[in-house]
């Protein structure tokens, strides 16, 4: 499933444990300075079709795995600019993907550790273009290292959560 994101109408919300909860539209993050980064994406699901006994999901056996240059902005500033609390320890994002059927929405939450990192990107573009729609047009996030059900795509949210998110998806 691909939502139909229209630029004009998207924006990304920034709140919770926050001292400034945010709106930004895509030229506003812009103006933040930008940062390119070289990083694997590897499905979670990578070698799923390996295992005993078997699981759901699309069967992989393997290659779910790509490589790009990421260009955007650090999740750091973007939280900086909110003015991030003390109390803050996780950082969920969600997307404008909707669930499906009876599926509850899919959200992920990174530690603030991990949100802070000066690798942990809002991304824009990848390999010198736009973002593709299919790759999270117009914003997704970049945690390198992470396997990419952490890589949230069409991100338009970003709650700033003083414990774990226990979340469905986590």
């Amino acid at each position: 499933y691909v939502p139909n994101v229209k630029l004009e109408d998207w924006r990304l919300k920034v709140e919770g444990e926050v001292a400034t909860p945010l709106t930004f539209s895509l030229e506003m993050l812009k103006t933040l300075p930008q940062v390119e980064l070289v990083s694997v994406l590897e499905c979670a699901g990578n070698g799923r079709a390996f295992f005993q006994p078997t699981v759901p999901g699309i069967q992989w056996t393997n290659g779910a795995v790509g490589n790009a240059r990421w260009r955007g902005v650090r999740l750091s500033d973007v939280l900086k600019r909110a003015g991030i609390k003390e109390s803050a320890k996780e950082v969920l994002f969600d997307g404008a993907d909707m669930p499906l059927g009876t599926m509850p929405d899919f959200q992920r939450s990174i530690p603030i550790t991990k949100a802070m990192d000066s690798n942990t990107l809002l991304a824009f573009e990848m390999n010198g273009e736009t973002l593709p729609v299919k790759h999270g047009f117009p914003l997704r996030v970049i945690s390198p290292g992470w396997a990419s059900d952490s890589w949230i795509k069409w991100l338009t949210g970003i709650r700033v959560l003083n414990k774990e998110h226990d979340g469905f998806w986590m």
